[in-house]
């Protein structure tokens, strides 16, 4: 069993350049996942100049070439909670961000000149308990007509047809969303973005910035080497999610990142997942310790991911629990192999809500993919764009919301294993009381 991406047999991250000829740049971005190369797309296409990406990885190295591949929009929390933290008008504007999360990044694939696997025949979220199922039926209810076409609810019963499993007490399927090779994907984007005159460097840990002549003076240093480059920028963008280091202390007290884990099984019998998950949508349910799963895009493998652990762990260590999980569901596989464990960084918010801002200082910033970052990160990214360029109408919904700090906390979440048991408490409490009706 490898220790590596699965993802990563066909597309392995690249490095960018390593030597820079020139330290003076229009816009600096630190990151080079889905967020920070579709930022720099939008600034290029703008006619914007001399606009760098840096990271101290591979390009995409982080989670965005180790995610499940799931696309779609949707927020993980109401219009009421939403309107009970930012107020009616901000918190309409914020789930519309949500909803043009996945138009825009459809929109944004169409200019791509690489291919990515984009799979959209639908995807299913099964529910733990009959209150989550109910929950599905006033989702769907709440919907505008023409929306509420693309959306069907089913019974346990029905449900078999689009997935067969007997854990779940119905579930909710989407027509509109899919699933893509997440590693080709931001292949994909850099290219494009090189293609726009992009500048992409890797091997460069960023360090600090201070600010002099109305520009941003930005130190990185060399992670091969370790010396020191100084950069200079008129705009700066942090863009590192899950991976922002203790040298970015405003974002670092507002973000948590947690540990993501996925397996992938050896090749199987085309026929035999076609019947466990067919046409290839992908799936998850609406556990707090939740399960998130799909075929690969040749439809011969399950990759399947969760939860397993709440704290620092191996990749072996992971797999044991993951495999526990995917027989939970599907006890079929009890003979299947693993090929491959990995795991990456998923960042949170106190709120559960992602965020594009300024920090005090001016430097601009978009985090927290919530667990849901492919679309969500790429149309974040092009309104982080928009706010440097200073594009009217940029300060709605997500741009410039109230992004709350977590006191009590310098970015290392130890708390991790108490809320993992308190989860685990409540996915249990919510069969043992479950009813229908």
């Amino acid at each position: 069993m490898k220790t590596l991406p699965f993802w990563w047999e066909e597309a392995e991250p690249a490095h960018g350049e390593r030597q820079f000829d020139s330290r003076k740049f229009a816009v600096v971005i630190v990151g080079s996942g889905y967020a920070g190369l579709s930022a720099a797309i939008t600034l290029a296409e703008a006619g914007m100049a001399d606009v760098a990406v840096v990271d101290a990885m591979r390009i995409g190295e982080g989670a965005s070439s180790r995610n499940g591949g799931q696309i779609g929009s949707g927020a993980k929390f109401s219009l009421e909670q939403a309107a009970r933290r930012f107020g009616m008008q901000r918190a309409r504007e914020i789930l519309d961000d949500y909803d043009q999360a996945m138009p825009f990044m459809l929109k944004r694939a169409a200019t791509l000149a690489d291919d990515f696997d984009l799979n959209l025949s639908g995807s299913v979220s099964g529910a733990h308990s009959f209150k989550d199922l109910k929950a599905f039926h006033a989702y769907r209810d709440g919907l505008a007509p023409e929306k509420r076409k693309t959306v069907e609810v089913l019974d346990a019963q029905a449900m078999q047809k689009v997935l067969k499993t007997d854990i779940y007490r119905g579930a909710l399927v989407k027509h509109d969303t899919g699933s893509i090779h997440p590693a080709k994907y931001v292949r994909a984007l850099a290219n494009r973005a090189r293609a726009l005159g992009v500048r992409i460097f890797t091997g460069f840990r960023y360090l600090g910035t201070s600010r002099g002549a109305g520009r941003f003076e930005i130190r990185v240093q060399d992670v091969q080497t370790g010396g020191e480059v100084k950069l200079s920028a008129e705009k700066l963008l942090m863009a590192a999610n899950g991976y922002v280091g203790p040298e970015a202390p405003w974002l670092r007290h507002r973000t948590i990142p947690v540990q993501s884990y996925m397996i992938a099984t050896e090749p199987l019998p085309f026929d035999q997942l076609e019947e466990l998950m067919p046409l290839n949508r992908v799936a998850g349910d609406t556990k707090h310790i939740l399960y998130y799963f799909r075929r690969s895009p040749d439809g011969r493998r399950i990759l399947f991911g969760g939860r397993a652990r709440f704290q620092t762990s191996t990749a072996e260590q992971s797999a044991v629990g993951l495999r526990r999980f995917m027989l939970h569901t599907f006890p079929s596989l009890e003979k299947a192999k693993l090929t491959h464990s990995w795991f990456g960084n998923v960042c949170f918010a106190y709120d559960f809500c992602s965020h594009v801002g300024r920090m005090a200082d001016g430097i601009a910033y978009v985090s927290c993919c919530n667990g849901g970052g492919i679309s969500m990160m790429t149309y974040l990214g092009h309104r982080a764009a928009e706010m440097m360029l200073g594009v009217p109408g940029h300060d709605r919904g997500i741009v410039n919301s109230h992004f709350p700090r977590i006191y009590f906390y310098n970015g290392h979440p130890w708390f991790l294993p108490a809320v993992g048991s308190y989860y685990r408490f409540l996915d249990r409490s919510a069969r043992l009381f479950d009813r229908a009706g």
